[in-house]
């Protein structure tokens, strides 16, 4: 076996803001991996999963081998898509006006003019369901009028009950199908998240920040990935400021640690006034001497931050961390592929955690289950293809394993 191979990996995964639960998380993975094995020649097996006593873990393990390494995975979901199924469960007449109260509060707060400061794709995402549900309103009005203009004049009293329906109506359909749901919920979620109000959100960090620090004193791993996708970055940010907490010494144990953020939103609710405690957090943790973190980033990802770096967009001043790396999602799948997933946001913020059709530097199932550490992917970036045999092979390379990356990669 080539020397400067992973062996064995712990990997943690807090997802966004989704109503994906373990079971179909799990067959997922399953399904990915199938993809993953045929774009890098290599085989896979995944065991059952296996949910804590308590609901907020689910692991199960991936073995994965080429010809000349093999590499075992314990995979672990931070789960906290039980939040995210409450909110979907509330009621129009409840979601509507709390999710205008929180529009409003994001744009007089001044969070809005941060976004369109720090990433102007991220702003018109922001203004989205603002426009979307104006354009439902305007629609709504225009119906009665149009009616009274070219049928039959109608009472003001009638207008307005007409315009009251066909609003409530306009909300199931077109809105449904534009996600003005989803939007509301998110947006609801974020606010609660910024100010600390939701029940439960704290006992939740604990646990997974308790799991982070468990898994990081075991010397039993080469390497320990902790993973945050879209508002799953903010999440990360507060687990690891909690687990710090309860042990300063998290990532000197032996093992490297990483921080990875993918698609992050982090600087959704970062960017907030009321946010000083996920500030606060971000800086323990980009000055936490033990840790690395990279974050990865994509143009064609409206639905992140791209081109910013979070810890200076807070204003946090210069630091080493995170390492911000941009992909090119269309290295990353096939040509037709990629054509057909164009203009659909949502489906590409969800590459991140999803297997390639092309190798690519950037391969979220080869950072879980591959035999290259993330340190010699974050430092060779595409130069690390030159390592991979097209059976499957790895050589291997030549970076010594210090465990700590230094500066800046873009």
């Amino acid at each position: 076996m080539a020397a400067g191979i992973i062996k064995k990996r712990c990997f943690l995964c807090i997802g966004g803001y989704e109503p994906i639960a373990a079971d179909w998380w799990h067959e997922r993975t399953r399904r990915e991996l199938k993809r993953f094995e045929t774009t890098w020649n290599v085989t896979s097996i995944v065991s059952p999963r296996v949910i804590s006593d308590d609901g907020a873990i689910a692991a199960w393990k991936i073995d994965t081998r080429g010809p000349n390494w093999q590499v075992e995975t314990d995979y672990r979901l931070l789960s906290w898509d039980d939040f995210v199924s409450a909110d979907f469960a509330r009621p129009k007449m409840e979601r509507v006006p709390r999710g205008i109260a929180t529009l409003v509060n994001f744009i007089f707060s001044g969070t809005a003019y941060r976004y369109l400061r720090t990433s102007f794709r991220y702003f018109l995402f922001f203004i989205y369901p603002a426009v979307l549900l104006a354009s439902l309103i305007a629609t709504a009005v225009m119906i009665p009028y149009l009616f009274s203009h070219f049928v039959v004049p109608l009472s003001g009293v009638i207008t307005m009950v007409i315009s009251i329906v066909a609003f409530v109506g306009l909300l199931y359909w077109p809105g449904n199908v534009l996600m003005i749901d989803y939007m509301f919920d998110d947006w609801i979620f974020a606010g609660e998240f910024i100010h600390q109000s939701r029940a439960g959100i704290d006992e939740r960090i604990d646990r997974f920040a308790r799991e982070l620090v468990e898994c990081a004193r075991d010397s039993s791993y080469d390497e320990i990935i902790l993973s945050g996708h879209s508002l799953g970055g903010a999440w990360m940010m507060a687990i690891v400021d909690r687990a710090l907490t309860l042990d300063p010494q998290l990532g000197k144990h032996g093992s490297a640690l990483w921080l990875m953020s993918t698609g992050s939103s982090l600087l959704k609710v970062a960017l907030h006034p009321k946010a000083k405690w996920i500030r606060a957090a971000t800086n323990h943790v980009a000055n936490a001497k033990n840790l690395n973190w990279v974050d990865y980033q994509a143009i064609v990802d409206v639905i992140s931050f791209y081109g910013a770096n979070p810890v200076e967009a807070m204003g946090l001043g210069e630091c080493k961390k995170p390492i911000v790396q941009k992909v090119r999602m269309r290295k990353m799948l096939a040509p037709a592929t990629y054509k057909r997933f164009w203009g659909n946001f949502f489906r590409l913020h969800r590459q991140w955690g999803m297997g390639n059709e092309l190798r690519y530097f950037y391969d979220y199932l080869q950072i879980c289950c591959g035999p290259a550490s993330l340190e010699d992917r974050v430092v060779l970036r595409d130069r690390l293809m030159e390592f991979f045999a097209p059976n499957g092979a790895y050589a291997g390379t030549s970076i010594a394993p210090t465990s700590r990356v230094a500066g800046k990669v873009s």
